[in-house]
């Protein structure tokens, strides 16, 4: 890749000292060419910059936001950014990635990574228009929710339509479970980021671009372009996740074993509550129409609207499939318009949902078991299927007030100062609040879920190929293995979590959509198309098993973070406790759980495939060197962080 050219490239790395006010740029070429684009290169500039000994809300953390090399083109679904800093949940790597017209933006503006680092004397906010970068006053906007943030500064600039990522009332009151949000509705979800911005009086980025983004080979790049459009358009899954959106199959998600009931005490939800919440429901009284972003081939985000009774007006962008289990199963809310308004609160107060409704949750169980009264709840009485109540205690969170304040720290943290064996009833992974359930929902999927770099969440490994119908000889061309025997078994499940460790890894440096992956079926995108789009787009030839050792690479990079800055190793790769301990205990997945036995030799079966020490599951001198990580090697020698 010649140093001059920005073939599919802003060119440009901002750095913004919000401390100092200073703010320089740097090329992207000093990190492109070896870690992509996206959560690529922003995770080695966050392991390259940020010191074990920097807390996760210090003024030297970073908080980095990242396009993917084919953000802005039109290669399908190319609209995603990373966001991505140390973690005030784990302690760990801190990632999260979204969609809308933000990422584009700032890469029609010559950027590729915004990199922030110290802490603003009072609130501001960055406006980048083309070279043009001004950290601003943000006074007027502090103490507002998303939405009111975005139609404030896009008044104060003169521009309806300028991308804006911002934090709401969660990420300036440092709740751990805040979030980023762009174009209002897409969360940069999970890990704590909203509360890192707020640390930094950093209330929003707003964006406007007028550069074009080139590719190295037009011709070539919109024949591959055309070709994975058409694969996408004859994708089944990929038709019904633009019909539905990702909330749908709700019946079959229950009958699986993947709807955490009143904080994971189950894994089936009773049919009934189900009946009130179906995605025919939702499409027949609530949608006004499909929404998708920039270069999207299945636009599977909807718009709602409540006509009447008491959320009458309530508009919003949703619902997920995360809202399914996050409040239908976690608190078993058969309301279907509540579900639309706690899904509103989220997106306005900036809460991740995902921890916000694990740390509720928790507290609901530790009421049904006396462990919290209502003299702890601010008078509240915790009762499942009470959305009104979820959505005060959301509001409490946001703003740190009574039983929120200690919610906001998340259900480990809550729990530590709790105690009264409250711990048990905490369902987390590396500290993070859960969302997935692991004993019936398959074991690639529970895999995945446990060791994720950033604690927990089901985008890092994590996948659902193993409860489709996969002839041998497309399993053995894809993935390597001769079969994927049932969701149940244990056999050959690492070689899938590793396989999508390295394409998901892969995905976010590209700024690409999983959906669009062979991570929905075999018949989508998969490493040759994802080359072949990246060697047309840059002028660049890499092979598929080239672009998979890349995300091999990212991976480690994060991997290496962790054992650093959070000294995590082989005993914090399990699942929650109550997933071995606990069988389902209704449906068709009862008496389901996982085995501390066959669990241990998944485990030792994944580590050899990354060629990490199975003792210790820390990484070893060798697999890092291969990968060209010889600096990180030696960082992890000399703190002991490799095995003898």
């Amino acid at each position: 890749m010649s140093i001059n050219n920005t073939f599919s490239f802003g060119g440009k790395v901002l750095k913004v000292n919000l401390t100092t006010g200073q703010i320089l740029t740097e090329s992207t070429w000093n990190y492109a060419r070896k870690f992509l684009g996206g959560r690529g290169v922003d995770n080695w500039l966050l392991y390259s910059e940020v010191k074990p000994w920097v807390g996760s809300l210090d003024p030297a953390n970073r908080l980095i936001f990242g396009t993917g090399v084919l953000t802005g083109t039109l290669a399908p679904s190319a609209c995603r950014h990373s966001v991505d800093a140390k973690s005030p949940i784990t302690g760990g790597v801190g990632s999260a990635n979204s969609c809308g017209h933000f990422a584009a933006e700032l890469k029609y503006a010559g950027y590729d990574h915004v990199v922030f680092q110290g802490r603003a004397r009072s609130p501001v906010y960055l406006w980048i228009k083309d070279d043009q970068v001004k950290l601003m006053n943000a006074s007027r906007v502090w103490g507002k929710t998303t939405g009111e943030t975005s139609d404030l500064i896009r008044e104060e600039l003169g521009d309806e339509q300028i991308p804006i990522a911002c934090i709401g009332p969660a990420g300036e009151n440092l709740a751990r479970s805040a979030c980023v949000m762009a174009n209002r509705a897409r969360a940069s979800g999970r890990c704590g980021l909203g509360a890192v911005m707020g640390s930094k009086n950093l209330k929003a980025v707003a964006v406007r671009g007028s550069r074009a983004v080139e590719v190295a080979q037009p011709e070539r790049f919109m024949e591959l372009v055309d070709r994975a459009w058409k694969k996408i358009r004859a994708s089944n899954s990929a038709e019904q996740r633009r019909i539905w959106g990702t909330y749908k199959t709700p019946d079959l998600y229950n009958e699986r074993g993947h709807l955490p009931a009143r904080n994971f005490q189950d894994e089936y939800v009773n049919p009934k509550i189900i009946s009130k919440v179906t995605p025919e429901i939702y499409k027949r009284d609530y949608e006004v129409r499909r929404l998708g972003y920039t270069s999207c081939p299945i636009s599977c985000s909807h718009f709602y609207r409540v006509t009447d009774g008491p959320y009458a007006g309530l508009a919003c962008e949703g619902i997920e499939i995360n809202d399914l289990m996050n409040f239908v199963a976690k608190f078993e809310i058969d309301y279907a318009p509540a579900i639309i308004n706690l899904h509103c609160l989220c997106n306005e107060y900036g809460l991740d949902q995902d921890n916000a409704s694990g740390a509720i949750s928790w507290a609901f169980e530790c009421y049904q078991r006396g462990i919290l009264t209502q003299k702890d709840t601010d008078g509240l009485e915790l009762r499942w299927s009470d959305h009104k109540t979820v959505a005060e205690i959301l509001r409490k969170i946001a703003y740190r007030e009574g039983i929120g304040d200690l919610l906001a720290e998340g259900a480990k943290r809550a729990s530590d100062i709790v105690g009264k064996g409250s711990e048990k009833f905490a369902i987390h992974v590396k500290g993070q609040d859960s969302v997935e359930c692991m004993r019936g929902s398959g074991r690639s999927w529970a895999l995945g879920c446990a060791v994720s770099t950033r604690g927990g969440t089901h985008t890092r490994g994590a996948n659902l190929i193993e409860a489709m119908n996969v002839p041998p000889d497309i399993c053995e061309k894809i993935w390597g293995v001769p079969k994927i025997n049932g969701p149940l078994s244990y056999q050959g499940k690492a070689h899938l979590v590793v396989y999508y460790e390295k394409l998901q890894a892969v995905l976010d440096s590209l700024g690409m959509c999983l959906f669009c992956s062979n991570w929905s079926g075999p018949d989508l995108l998969g490493p040759d198309d994802l080359a072949g789009l990246y060697s047309a787009a840059t002028g660049e030839e890499i092979t598929s098993d080239e672009l998979m050792l890349k995300g091999e690479l990212i991976h480690n990079v994060e991997k290496a973070f962790n054992s650093l800055h959070a000294g995590f190793n082989r005993s914090d790769d399990f699942p929650p406790t109550r997933f071995m301990e606990e069988p389902v205990s209704s449906g068709p997945m009862k008496g389901e759980l996982l085995t501390q036995s066959e669990w241990e030799k998944m485990l030792d079966e994944y580590y050899e495939l990354h060629g990490w020490d199975k003792q210790t599951g820390l990484q070893t001198q060798k697999c890092l060197e291969d990968l060209d990580l010889k600096p990180v090697a030696d960082d992890l020698s000399r703190v002991k962080r490799l095995p003898a």
